[in-house]
């Protein structure tokens, strides 16, 4: 199995990289200064160029590639720290074409209506408690779970509360969900949302982690101390050549797994599962060590090294947290 990319993939991650090199520099995060996150002007600009329908069958109204081209997009929109809602179009206009809405979907994948997530709090369970993630302004709203994905209004959704959010930047809020029928739905055996959306999230961590390892490698050439770069010294390059070791481990088990899920394996699970663990390890680690690169400045809002933090964070609660994936993934059988 080839872990590398394609031609075409490279053309792929080409031009979705010079996008957000223009559109959405991390310092935008710093200079919007605000709870409300600014990207969702962004999502006409990619529903228009095909983002959102790499991974969608051509018969379901999309490009017809795979779950590949997915993390390799995904993988950038970590880098620039894009908004976890980003998830809810993908997958919501995935769910809305595989449940037959095609009118839900073409509306999901021109971006112009937004998508929220639901995130279970505590025990997963039968629980109807949830944390919603930008969705202040949302119309839909994506929750799943390991056997069913479902697309509600907001509206079905009561007693929301506005709450504060480690990503500053980010809306949340907590709300229970009511009784009301979902818009559209979906079980595993029609689509495995759910492993797909850990695979992503996989690819959204190595982003994060490799955004944070080339800050602090940039940082280590230009800080000076004792009349050299601070990369000069063996502390600084040994914790950025980790940073390294680490996101390279990220990114092949972000590629083989969706590699896997392309081929149909019946490890697609456990491969999913060990994507999203092994990157947010990464992706928090990673980050981590970026602030201590950077010393005490690291610690300051000017620096944007505390946006990989807090975002790393983020990812680590979505759809099952370390603790629960590292528990979930004892449970399979050794892959084939």
């Amino acid at each position: 199995m080839d872990l590398l990319p394609s031609d075409n993939q490279r053309q792929i991650v080409d031009t979705i990289k010079d996008f957000l090199v223009n559109e959405a520099p991390v310092d935008r995060l710093r200079e919007f200064g605000a709870i409300g996150n600014p990207d969702a002007k962004l999502w006409p600009q990619l529903g228009e160029l095909g983002f959102f329908t790499l991974g969608l069958p051509e018969d379901n109204g999309g490009v017809g590639l795979g779950a590949a081209e997915e993390m390799l997009v995904f993988q950038q929109f970590g880098y620039h720290l894009v908004s976890p809602a980003v998830f809810g179009l993908v997958l919501g206009s995935r769910l809305a074409a595989f449940a037959g809405k095609e009118d839900l979907r073409d509306q999901l994948l021109s971006g112009t209506v937004r998508v929220g997530l639901a995130n279970h709090r505590g025990d997963a369970g039968e629980a109807r408690d949830y944390h919603l993630f930008e969705s202040g302004k949302a119309d839909w709203i994506l929750v799943m779970n390991e056997e069913h994905a479902a697309l509600h209004s907001r509206a079905d959704f009561i007693d929301i509360k506005r709450v504060s959010s480690t990503d500053s930047v980010l809306e949340l809020e907590r709300a229970t969900l009511g009784n009301a029928k979902p818009r559209a739905k979906i079980i595993k055996n029609i689509d495995n949302l759910h492993s797909r959306a850990l695979m992503l999230l996989g690819a959204y961590g190595v982003g994060i982690s490799e955004g944070a390892r080339d800050m602090a490698v940039e940082y280590a050439k230009i800080r000076e101390q004792f009349g050299k770069s601070i990369g000069y010294f063996q502390a600084i390059k040994h914790i950025c050549a980790d940073m390294a070791i680490r996101s390279e481990a990220a990114l092949c088990q972000a590629s083989f797994a969706a590699l896997v899920m392309d081929e149909g394996s019946p490890d697609t699970d456990f491969h999913a599962v060990a994507s999203k663990i092994v990157a947010t390890e990464a992706a928090v680690k990673n980050a981590a060590d970026n602030i201590q690169v950077h010393g005490a400045f690291g610690f300051t809002a000017e620096a944007n090294a505390h946006h990989y933090l807090k975002r790393a964070h983020v990812i680590d609660m979505l759809w099952g947290a370390l603790r629960e994936q590292k528990k979930r993934i004892l449970t399979f059988p050794t892959p084939a």
